[in-house]
């Protein structure tokens, strides 16, 4: 799992290779942002979850500063870019590794 730690969100964005957006950084990882208030709680990018990541190339690029957003999720969205994530993240486990239950901790309320 990925956890951002710097990062900025772009608002509005339109899906459209011809639109060039000026980012002095490259990004290491992009995406369409599902549910905002799910990424606040702890930064993670959790696939059709709290984002929709997207592929470099595919869905987007970046090249001499300047960003390309093209994805086909939406025609319009607000876009995640990700400049360093957190290496070191171990998610907190939600299953006992001999037994397969599902710990109490990891239980939705």
């Amino acid at each position: 799992m990925l956890k951002a730690l710097r990062y900025e969100i772009l608002r509005g964005i339109t899906a459209s290779g011809r639109i060039r957006i000026p980012l002095a950084e490259k990004p290491v990882r992009v995406a369409t942002i599902l549910n905002e208030a799910l990424f606040n709680v702890d930064k993670l990018l959790i696939h059709h979850g709290s984002v929709f990541l997207e592929d470099r190339i595919h869905d987007w690029d970046w090249a001499d500063g300047v960003f390309r957003y093209y994805t086909r999720v939406a025609e319009v969205a607000d876009v995640l870019v990700v400049y360093e994530i957190d290496s070191n993240y171990t998610p907190a486990p939600v299953f006992d590794g001999m037994t397969g239950r599902r710990l109490a901790a990891s239980t939705p309320t």
